[in-house]
């Protein structure tokens, strides 16, 4: 069978982690390290990253180390090689598509969360609980806001409004309008994917062991 591009990038990914500077990853994101590893947080997930072969691996919950997916693997390569030095939260959310320095309205994502909307809309004690499973606090904003960590470091918003006679559902995300020091463009909206993965999986939307692709 042939590799899709997404295994191939992810593929390749390992040796491009290697031109980088570890100390600086280790400076910046990466406080918890041994001479082997690199640890970090990517939401309910402790991942480590081979200082010496450049994979990423996730810790289940009976403690064994299973390698990272697309998604997850792309998020945290990307934020250790590429963030911008000096990379700071604003304090400020907007949706992606409303960044600063985006083209206005640019959203590759846009309509991606539909369906997931509609399973909110049927199951939005369960949505709550698995915000809360993914270490959110909850916001007095709206119907549903919670401040759900990305990493330890860098918070997404994630709100919710149901149904009624007139409108559809709606799921949206909010971003740390500074997120693009941290990840570039198109990785926040992989970030934002497996982020509604995670959740799906805690309301058992999603199965574990699908996880790994696409």
């Amino acid at each position: 069978m042939a590799q899709s591009n997404y295994d191939k990038t992810l593929a390749r990914m390992p040796g491009e982690f290697l031109k980088y500077d570890q100390q600086r990853m280790i400076r910046m994101f990466c406080h918890d390290y041994d001479a082997e590893f690199l640890y970090l947080r990517l939401l309910d997930r402790c991942y480590r990253i081979s200082r010496r072969l450049g994979t990423i691996e996730w810790e289940t919950g009976d403690s064994v180390w299973r390698p990272a997916g697309f998604l997850d693997a792309m998020t945290i390569y990307d934020l250790l090689c590429c963030a911008k030095d000096g990379a700071a939260l604003s304090g400020r959310y907007s949706q992606a598509e409303h960044l600063p320095g985006t083209m206005h309205g640019a959203n590759p994502a846009k309509g991606a969360f539909d369906d997931f909307a509609a399973d909110c809309d049927r199951k939005p004690e369960a949505l709550r609980a698995a915000c809360l499973a993914l270490g959110g606090r909850e916001i007095p904003m709206g119907e549903l806001s919670f401040e759900i960590p990305l990493f330890d470091f860098l918070p997404v918003m994630v709100q919710f409004w149901s149904s009624d006679e007139e409108f559809p559902p709606v799921f949206k995300l909010m971003w740390d309008e500074n997120v693009l020091m941290f990840l570039r463009f198109e990785t926040v909206c992989y970030a934002a994917r497996f982020l509604v993965m995670r959740l799906q999986a805690h309301m058992g939307l999603w199965a574990e062991n699908t996880e790994g692709h696409m």
